[in-house]
């Protein structure tokens, strides 16, 4: 039809607004439209989301509890083909057929994800129902792209995020450090609110006292999970990110098998990942957070994570914040790499922005 693109952009603009709120399930946006039998009055009359704890789905929710009229037509756009595997509820296909209302289904992209992967597609046209797709590509692509990695590779869509100064240095040497204003660290708190997880390295969170949640009022529900690197389990339970862990999910990676020790962080509702020295590595972390539901990771720091990240090339997107002051020669690295020397890895630059006198440069690889 001719105004299928139309509810599909509408979609989309709705779906950004919810990336990172519907762990451990992708987001999706799903809108009913009710149109005359030649479709020339055409409107939305529901539209669904993804619930926030992932269930139910977005196709689920457009359509529960809505009267349908026999004189009317409907299409369900969707930005994600509808699941059709049965879960803890029906799926959504089966939602979709058992309407005996809806006469079209268009959605963006096909769901990599093997269980769904072209079967959706297919059981609703053996129910006689029209699905068209392959709607604004690569838009869909890019809000997607951690979804589609975790399905197709088994690892997340990684970001770092760095904040130093001019000349690269992310705090003073036995000083603490304000490297970013205020906007920049609002911006911080909002990227934090559309990740799944947020990963640091213990020594970020011993000299940091660090909370790692998204500190805006409203978002704070969406904190992401927080995962902490730590080879030796050697961090004090009366740090600030131990207090909450109620509230917001916390995991560590270690190598420590102590079961002592390990009992101090488990009586704090802290998960323990223990992994043996040969496996202890990024590939095999990444592999366990994607199969955790994480498709977007933060990563935060310290130096060695970062440097880490950068060596393996474990990493998608880079967002970079500097201020407008030198540290000199008295501070901390914010890497082993050059921040001004990253051509050895192929890299785009996506955007810059500027908050206040600080300067945010946003790069993708290739």
């Amino acid at each position: 039809m001719y105004f299928d693109l139309n509810y599909i952009k509408i979609a989309s603009s709705v779906l950004k607004q919810i990336v990172g709120k519907t762990f451990p399930n992708p987001p999706v946006v799903a809108i009913l439209v009710e149109s005359d039998k030649l479709f020339k009055v055409n409107k939305i009359v529901s539209l669904g989301i993804t619930s926030f704890s992932g269930r139910p789905h977005a196709e689920y929710n457009a359509i529960h509890n809505f009267n349908f009229k026999k004189s009317k037509k409907y299409t369900l756009y969707s930005t994600l083909e509808p699941c059709c595997h049965e879960g803890r509820g029906p799926s959504c296909v089966s939602k979709i057929i058992n309407s005996k209302f809806i006469d079209r289904v268009v959605f963006a992209k096909i769901d990599p994800d093997t269980r769904v992967n072209g079967k959706g597609e297919k059981k609703l046209i053996e129910n006689n129902i029209d699905v068209s797709s392959g709607y604004l590509l690569e838009e869909i692509d890019e809000i997607y792209k951690g979804y589609f990695l975790n399905r197709k590779v088994k690892r997340p869509r990684v970001f770092l995020k760095l904040a130093t100064s001019l000349d690269g240095y992310i705090a003073r040497k036995n000083k603490k450090t304000k490297i970013t204003n205020e906007q920049s660290d609002s911006f911080s708190h909002l990227l934090r609110s559309k990740m799944d997880a947020i990963l640091v390295g213990s020594n970020t969170v011993k000299i940091d006292n660090c909370l790692l949640t998204s500190r805006i009022n409203g978002l704070e529900k969406f904190s992401p999970l927080r995962v902490i690197l730590s080879r030796k389990l050697d961090l004090d339970t009366s740090l600030k990110i131990f207090k909450n862990c109620k509230q917001y999910k916390t995991l560590i990676f270690t190598q420590q098998k102590s079961i002592e020790k390990r009992k101090k962080f488990l009586k704090l509702n802290v998960e323990i990942v223990s992994l043996v020295e040969k496996n202890y590595n990024l590939g095999n972390i990444l592999k366990k957070l994607a199969s955790l539901g994480v498709c977007n990771l933060l990563v935060e720091g310290g130096a060695k994570i970062f440097s880490l990240f950068l060596k393996e090339r474990k990493f998608d997107d880079i967002f970079i914040l500097r201020n407008n002051f030198f540290i000199g020669g008295k501070g901390f690295n914010a890497t082993e790499f050059e921040l001004d020397d990253l051509s050895k890895i192929k890299l785009l630059k996506k955007d810059v922005k500027r908050f206040g006198n600080d300067t945010l440069e946003i790069l993708t690889r290739k």
